[in-house]
């Protein structure tokens, strides 16, 4: 093998094992139905990736994703009685879900899980959104006295 094919074939080695590791450590994608969450550790700044699209951030930064899609949330119960509710996560509130969550969240629970919590607690928050409720329970075709 010729010098100049092998430093051809080593330069384009480099270049892909560049390009592969910009892909990896600095780019991230926003699907359409989602926000972004990204996270700064060394700063700890936080901001929002509200439009879909590609984002270059730094490795120091993880980004995770809040969907903005209706997610249905039921109590569990083996009862006659199921309670649903029909909730979105609202994008313009989600500074003060991070101020009641914080960003750990992102890791170790779903976010079905957490919005039922606040779906069934009784009071409004900025970042939910009841797009359906079920209304009034009903035992034996009698309403449910609360």
């Amino acid at each position: 093998m010729s010098k100049g094919l092998k430093l051809l074939l080593g330069s384009v080695t480099a270049l892909l094992l560049g390009l592969c590791s910009f892909w990896v450590g600095w780019l991230n994608h926003t699907n359409i139905n989602q926000i972004g969450v990204a996270y700064n550790s060394f700063g700890g700044n936080v901001w929002i990736q509200d439009r879909p699209g590609w984002y270059i951030t730094p490795p120091t930064v993880k980004v995770a994703y809040i969907s903005t899609l209706p997610i249905k949330v039921t109590v569990p119960s083996n009862a006659v009685v199921i309670i649903t509710k029909v909730v979105r996560f609202r994008p313009e509130g989600v500074d003060a879900f991070i101020r009641q969550q914080g960003f750990s969240y992102f890791s170790s629970s779903e976010l079905e899980n957490i919005l039922m919590g606040y779906a069934f607690s009784g009071g409004t928050y900025p970042f939910l959104e009841i797009v359906q409720d079920t209304g009034q329970e009903k035992v034996n075709d009698r309403p449910v006295q609360r």
